[in-house]
């Protein structure tokens, strides 16, 4: 008697909610689209692990930094829109406060947002909004 051929896929089954579900029941293949959504992810090897799953102790904020670096967008931290990542040569741009707090303290505003913000004026730290502060001048600059 011939011996039935294996089935050249598995059927895998998973929970999800029933929004998702919906989603995926209106779509006109969902097999095909979570294989490609599954394969594609599998294939994308975490930067910080490299695959492995286990992130390194040493070395993570150096990965990071230079993740960031390469990031191109920027959020504000006054009105929370993205924009292209501003000039990060050094000494370029250092007679503008929200440029060096951006690249000092890591803190970015954008065009709209930055004439309405005080930074110190020796160290370029972020101080908030213009007219909350009476100095102009870090906790840490004036103790100096």
């Amino acid at each position: 008697m011939p011996r039935k051929p294996k089935p050249s896929k598995q059927i895998v089954a998973f929970k999800v909610e029933p929004d998702l579900a919906a989603l995926l029941d209106a779509m006109p293949n969902k097999s095909e689209f979570i294989r490609n959504a599954v394969a594609r992810q599998l294939s994308t090897a975490c930067p910080l692990c490299r695959g492995t799953g286990i992130a390194p102790f040493s070395g993570v904020t150096d990965e990071l930094t230079r993740l960031v670096q390469q990031h191109p967008l920027c959020v504000c931290a006054g009105c929370g829109v993205k924009v292209p990542r501003p000039c990060h040569t050094p000494g370029h741009c250092e007679e503008e406060p929200r440029i060096e707090a951006f690249e000092r303290w890591g803190v970015f505003y954008c065009e709209a947002c930055g004439p309405h913000m005080a930074f110190c004026n020796d160290c370029h730290k972020p101080l908030g909004r213009q007219g909350t502060r009476k100095r102009a001048v870090c906790e840490a600059c004036a103790a100096a």
